[in-house]
């Protein structure tokens, strides 16, 4: 205990005291700050919040203006946060009103603001702005919330706006994300890396603590609000992934008095679900809970080749062969849950916390015919039965604690995490119209278990000056017990035990200031000590290690006339392998098809910088951003080819630290609306990947584009249609191919709004999308043979599904906010494929 607290106190003694404020959303209209009158300065603030009248949802950046009531003119401005607050600071004794505009939104003027002392502090509650709605003949001009919206560390994917994921789930949002793509088993990449960690409400959740390409598919997209890319996290976050982080927030309770609720049905062709929510906020408790479900099923085909070259023992023209084709058909069935409530002690005071569980079974039947010639002549067919089941479960308890002064803040976090999956590979080889003659049983049982408790304290001094600083530890253990079985068995393998501990002991600090109105800096620094300790029970091998970073990472974002922002980024991150990398246990996938994890992974190490520019004129918005990755140690997948236990031809897939990844880029972002009633959007990340390794390297240029337009055709009808492509992506080993996706989706609002019916169509125009993945490995001293590989997988894609959604409930009165504090555990590297873990 000693040693860990020496640790916590030296990172915050040793972080570096830098700082931040606000930046300018783009779009804001430009004020004429240079009127300002000159006024006599004196130390009481004047403070509130900013709420949508109709939404009861935070008006980010509006402008406040300070407005002397004796001269009529302006004496101090400022501009909210993204959680709509708002504070002048120095303000002299005297009769002010407070003036309040944002695009979109009718001006409101709040009289009589009296600041009786010097010192006083005026807080004025909420300040609610009404949307300028206009009518001229059959237009309607609102204001609204864009699709996309671009701020100073993130893109925000406003997805409850976006009709073509009705009846989806996370997979088929994340795929619309500007800078984000996947594949079409749902791997999500963050321009061009999968070294990401997904979050759901700023907290890790005990869904993504395995395979996050099953994950998203048991998250419905009835229930996401927005997606956040965070791509220059500050040291405020843990030191995750080398790219950044993708946080789902799901819809919630809002913090309204009174009773208000949703229910959403979905049927259709590869899939359906169903979810319901309910809001209920009496007095000083609100209690929210969400439950749904969802089944998924789809069938394709695919096909493996490998052909092995003895260079070493034989002449070169000697060859293995050996093939696999087959249909393959999946089928999935989810549930979800959550059981949260917040509680007012106080009113500076605020209790909250949560039960969130999520859980199912996911089923592939593959049916394969099996050929080979060459060091190793079969003939057989082979049937695979694949079953994962898993549930996992959230329990968070957090304590906020609000001083007088606005924004200081003391939050005390705690969650704890746990998961259990079972993972069964059943094959039988056999001849057509016989009996199996042989019978393979993989079986995979493990838990994961994480506690974490979190102290965060925010500071705000004058001038727009913000300190936070804060410290975090996290304690995750892994048990996994894995077992082997064949019959008739020459050659019995013994079952693997692996217990994984890993200890994590952080402290941050950030500091942040605005120079001259225009500059706005945060600096800040990280320290990170982690203790790792593995062991291999059957195979008696242990395995430890500890290491130590610190994390310094710096942003600047500077605006012109407030209608043009460059931001500039620097950080480091860390990204530590998760199970899916370390579990040893070796799993035969096919007859010739092997994957084992390496528990001596070590963590990466990546140096990220980012320079961006974004502007806004008129109905149209424009963003751009160069950025470069380089990361040292990358774990990457290794193959190796051999003979398995019968003198088969197999390939290994297991992981190392062999590489050194450079990538550099460029994303692009444009949103422009031609009508009132026409909006169009897109997207693209180009951008060159250098891989290199003791072994082998690979390069080459990759980009992903996407591109989404929607339509209001009046009287509660609208259509939107989504697309995009993926070029092919390089591996160490090969590459894999590029593939498209389109949708289109048609929408009816009923019940004076309050509820609707939709029609999507996903991939209308293409019935199946083959898939093209090529390996092709040198022979080397280690591995003495050669290979090539080819896998072609045929994705039958396209569906059709329906979807009805109604909202329920009466708000009875407005509330302000309470700030939320959440935990972000974002420093695991997650698995993205399926396998292990």
């Amino acid at each position: 205990m000693k040693k860990q607290l020496l640790l916590i106190l030296l990172g915050l003694a040793t972080a570096p005291a830098f700082a931040q404020a606000p930046a300018p959303r783009q779009g804001q209209p430009a004020q004429q700050q240079s009127a300002v009158a000159v006024a006599p300065k004196g130390n009481a603030t004047v403070s509130g919040i900013i709420l949508d009248a109709e939404t009861k949802k935070p008006v980010e950046f509006a402008t406040v203006a300070l407005i002397s009531v004796s001269t009529g003119k302006p004496v101090d401005g400022t501009m909210a946060d993204d959680k709509g607050k708002f504070t002048i600071n120095k303000v002299a004794a005297g009769k002010y009103k407070l003036q309040v505009s944002f695009l979109g939104y009718q001006q409101q003027v709040v009289e009589n603001v009296d600041v009786a002392a010097d010192n006083a502090n005026v807080n004025l509650g909420t300040v609610s702005l009404a949307s300028d709605a206009k009518k001229l003949s059959e237009v309607v001009v609102t204001g609204e919330r864009p699709l996309v919206e671009e701020q100073i560390d993130r893109t925000v994917y406003n997805a409850e706006k976006d009709i073509t994921n009705a009846g989806g789930n996370a997979a088929d949002v994340l795929q619309k994300v500007p800078s984000l793509s996947l594949d079409n088993d749902g791997n999500v990449q963050l321009r061009g890396s999968s070294n990401v960690r997904v979050l759901i409400n700023n907290k890790p959740s005990a869904i993504m603590a395995g395979n996050i390409a099953d994950a998203l598919k048991q998250i419905p997209a009835d229930q996401i609000k927005s997606v956040e890319v965070i791509t220059s996290p500050s040291a405020k976050y843990d030191a995750e992934g080398t790219a950044g982080i993708i946080n789902i927030i799901t819809k919630k309770d809002g913090g309204l008095q009174g009773v208000t609720g949703s229910v959403s049905l979905t049927g259709g062709t590869r899939s359906s679900n169903g979810n319901a929510n309910l809001n209920v906020r009496r007095g000083k408790l609100g209690i929210n809970g969400t439950f749904g479900g969802n089944m998924f099923y789809n069938k394709g085909s695919m096909s493996n080749t490998i052909t092995s070259f003895d260079n070493i023992t034989t002449p070169q023209d000697e060859s293995s062969y050996s093939f696999q084709s087959g249909d393959t058909r999946i089928n999935g069935a989810f549930m979800n849950g959550q059981l949260g409530f917040d509680y007012d002690i106080t009113p500076k005071n605020n209790l909250s916390g949560g039960i969130r569980t999520n859980g199912g079974r996911f089923r592939m039947r593959n049916n394969q015919e099996a050929h080979a010639t060459g060091f190793q002549s079969y003939d057989f067919l082979n049937r695979i039965k694949n079953r994962t089941q898993r549930i996992g479960t959230d329990y968070n308890l957090d304590f906020v604690h609000s001083f007088k002064k606005p924004q200081q803040e003391l939050a005390i976090l705690s969650l704890y995490s746990v998961t259990n999956a079972d993972n069964k590979i059943n094959q039988e080889y056999y001849n057509e119209g016989e009996e199996p003659f042989q019978q393979i049983h993989n079986t995979n049982e493990n838990i994961n278990k994480e506690l974490t408790f979190q102290v965060d304290y925010t500071h705000p001094f004058a001038n727009k000056t913000m300190l936070e600083v804060g410290v975090k530890n996290i304690l995750r253990d892994v048990e996994s017990d894995a077992s082997y079985m064949e019959s008739p068995s020459t050659n019995p393998r013994p079952d693997n035990d692996l217990f994984y501990e890993q200890d994590v002991y952080a402290s941050y600090l950030t500091y942040g200031f605005t120079l001259k109105k225009k500059l706005n800096v945060k600096l800040g620094g990280r320290y990170e000590y982690t203790d790792v300790n593995a062991d291999l029970q059957d195979d008696e091998q242990n395995y430890s290690t500890n290491y130590d970073n610190f994390i310094p990472s710096i942003a600047f974002s500077y605006n012109i006339k407030d209608k043009h922002t460059l931001k500039a980024n620097f950080t480091q991150r860390i990204q530590r392998p998760s199970m899916f990398y370390l579990n040893p246990y070796r799993q035969k996938q096919t007859s010739n098809t092997y994957m084992e994890g390496n528990p001596t992974l070590d963590a990466e190490l990546t140096d990220l910088y980012e320079l961006g520019y974004s502007t806004y004129f008129k109905t149209t918005s424009l963003s751009a951003s160069l950025y470069m990755r380089q990361t040292d140690n990358a774990i990457e997948p290794l193959a190796t080819f051999f003979e398995d236990e019968e003198g088969n031809p197999a390939t290994l897939l297991s992981f190392q630290n062999i590489a050194k990844n450079k990538t550099y880029g460029i994303s692009l972002f444009g949103n422009t609306k031609p009508t009132n009633a026409w909006m169009i959007s897109g997207s693209s990340n180009i951008y060159y990947v250098d891989l290199n390794s003791a072994y082998a390297s690979n390069s080459g240029w990759m980009y992903n584009i996407n591109m989404n337009t929607s339509y209001d055709f009046g009287k509660g009808f609208s259509a939107q249609f989504n697309g995009g492509f993926n070029s092919q992506r390089i591996q160490l080993l090969g590459e894999f191919a590029s593939f498209s996706y389109h949708g289109l989706a048609i929408k009816k609002e009923l019940f004076d709004k309050k509820g609707g019916i939709s029609i999507g169509l996903d991939n209308p125009f293409r019935q199946n999308m083959l898939m093209k993945h090529n390996i092709q490995a040198a022979a080397t001293p280690n591995n003495p043979i050669a290979y090539e590989q080819h896998i072609r997988i045929n994705n039958y894609n396209r569906g059709v599904r329906m979807t009805f959604n109604y909202n329920f409930g009466k708000m009875e009165q407005q509330k302000p906010r309470k700030p939320k504090k959440s935990i972000r555990n974002d420093d695991t590297k997650q698995g993205d494929g399926n396998g292990v873990g």
